[in-house]
């Protein structure tokens, strides 16, 4: 066991240093991996990109009105990341399209949940009546605004 060690034995330094930076993380990683083999899938992500799943809605001719941008994360796991509907083209279905086909990609490929996020001015009902489920908050971020983390279980 190591004995409690005073401040006036350590130096304190907050530069910022790359190298650093890549160690601690290396050290966290390296710990992490020992609780849960899991984690090993994580690390993955610095060498393996995630597998995106992008769809896009576009008006003739070649107008983009909508998107989304998502991707299987480390934990297999479709994370949606980006979800955008021009204002003209909105309440029309695009944005249920976009969850519900990146949705079934994902199914596809064998996944079985799906998770977001999104704030309080944004689509907190729309991801609601879409079966999404809210697990989390964040209240005050930015601050008068509150941050929801939603998940949803794909069914077949």
């Amino acid at each position: 066991m190591v004995k409690k060690i005073s401040q006036a034995h350590i130096t304190f330094n907050n530069t910022n240093c790359e190298e650093r930076r890549e160690l601690i993380t290396n050290k966290l990683f390296e710990f992490n991996q020992a609780q849960s083999k899991q984690v090993v899938k994580c690390d993955r992500l610095k060498t393996d990109p995630p597998t995106f799943i992008e769809i896009y809605a576009e008006v003739k001719p070649q107008k983009l009105v909508g998107g989304l941008i998502s991707y299987i994360d480390w934990g297999q796991w479709l994370y949606i990341d980006t979800i955008w509907v021009d204002p003209d083209y909105r309440k029309k279905g695009i944005g249920q399209y976009l969850v519900i086909s990146a949705e079934q990609k994902a199914k596809n490929k064998g996944i079985k949940r799906a998770r977001l996020c999104t704030f309080d001015f944004q689509a907190l009902l729309f991801y609601k009546k879409l079966g999404y489920t809210v697990y989390g908050k964040l209240e005050d971020f930015p601050e008068g605004h509150t941050l929801y983390y939603l998940k949803k279980i794909l069914l077949n």
